[in-house]
């Protein structure tokens, strides 16, 4: 996208960062600073999130009823139906395979395969302690990118354990557990506490300020924002009006993420309470805390590319908030029991409005003439589609934001032109359109998907 910008300060620097006595904050993007010369464009940067869920969905009730244009009622009736204010912004595309998830004589082992395969395309080695498989999608944008930000990429996510082991039938638990590989024997494992994240992103110390200082500053409920007081007041002074107004609802965010974070830890804080200080005890608020901060990483630039696992590759955690007590993996094997499928569904649901936090988040950032979304691809994906079935083909991938030069707002059904469209190609599509040179991705992509 370009835009063209008003006459700027070239007194401020190309990355705005608020100092003070122990801490730093890196500011998200101004008008003001060191913008083009009068009458000059800017490109404003691309960013890529992954939002993914384990153990398929209830397909039944998953996609529209029509193909072509979407409208403000088509998702009405179905488990996408709480990112109805977002329509415009979707692409959905029903019939992408993920063939290296397959078997290919390997025999079970589905979930191990399907969550290491999401980005990779690259059929795994099945073994307990070896690993081959490739570099994912996100990991190769993080190349691209790697140079443009403070932060190569973010991993996240609300369900933590380590690589080693076996964890679905002679895998290894590596890889169950990551989505993101920087190459085929390397996952990079994910952060799921909320605080330490935080502190990676926002809490920048000074060298000097050990590490009981900040646990003291904690304790005392100082806020990073304390600190910059000073700077942010000499910063307003030098912006434009709208300038002032993107600072305010910056701080004003990162504030209320401190406070939440704090109210999270003084509820933990109670005898007998054996979580971590800085994971919330309610899967909603982890997965929205951290949701948030990796809005505000892209918000300020921090990163360019972050992939959220909701859960573990056949994640068996109950979801209890909704009145379900069956693990879910354990559901998603319903073999049509309607019963279980209205579970299913209802967490379907669920995980759609958590989808839908991410995208309301992100279209709420103005981003030159338009909004953070518009320059965020987002996927939301599963590693299968019906978890009974452990299906790796038509799986359920919904685009969000802009992906590449493909036009939004629709939903696309593969299926009836009988394709085999391989999802690497998508991947190949979007990795050419941030730049990259490569002509192949993954064990099966070759043409850059383009409809």
């Amino acid at each position: 996208m370009i835009i063209k910008l008003k006459k700027p300060n070239h007194d401020l620097s190309r990355r705005a960062i608020l100092r003070g006595i122990g801490a730093s904050l890196t500011l998200p993007w101004l008008e003001s600073f060191n913008a083009p010369a009068w009458g000059e464009s800017m490109t404003l940067p691309k960013r890529f999130f992954t939002y993914y869920t384990p153990n398929g969905y209830n397909m039944s009730l998953f996609w529209p009823t029509e193909t072509g244009p979407l409208l403000a009622n088509s998702l009405q009736g179905t488990s996408l139906s709480p990112l109805s204010p977002h329509f415009q912004n979707l692409l959905l595309v029903n019939g992408l395979n993920n063939h290296p998830a397959s078997s290919q004589g390997d025999g079970p082992g589905d979930h191990a395969r399907g969550t290491s395969t999401t980005l990779t395309c690259v059929h795994p080695l099945k073994s307990a302690d070896q690993l081959s498989i490739g570099t994912s999608v996100d990991q190769h944008l993080a190349d691209l990118w790697n140079n443009e930000t403070s932060i190569r990429s973010l991993e996240i996510g609300c369900e933590g354990g380590g690589n080693a082991g076996s964890c679905d039938s002679g895998y290894s638990c590596a890889y169950s557990r990551n989505i993101s590989w920087s190459d085929n024997q390397t996952p990079l494992p994910k952060e799921v506490n909320p605080r330490l994240l935080f502190n990676r992103l926002f809490g920048s110390l000074d060298p000097n300020q050990s590490p009981a200082a900040i646990t003291q500053r904690q304790r005392r409920r100082q806020s990073v924002l304390d600190f910059v007081l000073a700077d942010t007041q000499q910063l307003k002074n030098q912006v434009s009006a709208s300038d002032q107004h993107r600072v305010d609802s910056f701080l004003t965010g990162i504030r209320e993420v401190e406070r939440r974070l704090q109210s999270q830890e003084e509820s933990q804080c109670q005898p007998g309470s054996e979580m971590p200080i800085g994971i919330p005890a309610s899967r909603q608020d982890h997965a929205q805390l951290l949701i948030d901060l990796a809005i505000s990483a892209f918000r300020c630039d921090l990163t360019r590319v972050a992939t959220f696992m909701l859960g573990n590759g056949g994640s068996n955690k109950a979801y209890n908030n909704l009145g379900i007590s069956e693990g879910h993996h354990a559901l998603s094997h319903h073999q049509n029991d309607p019963i279980k499928l209205a579970q299913i569904a209802s967490i379907d649901l669920w995980q759609m409005e958590l989808f839908a936090h991410l995208l309301q988040g992100l279209s709420e950032i103005e981003e030159g003439n338009g909004t953070l979304l518009d320059q965020c691809t987002v996927l939301g994906i599963s590693e299968v589609a019906d978890g009974n079935a452990h299906r790796h083909y038509e799986l359920p991938v919904v685009l969000a934001g802009r992906v590449a030069d493909l036009n939004m707002g629709r939903y696309l059904d593969l299926r009836s032109n009988n394709a085999q469209e391989p999802i690497a190609n998508l991947y190949l599509k979007i990795l050419n359109d941030a730049g990259s040179p490569l002509n192949n991705f993954g064990d099966d992509g070759i043409n850059p998907f383009n409809i």
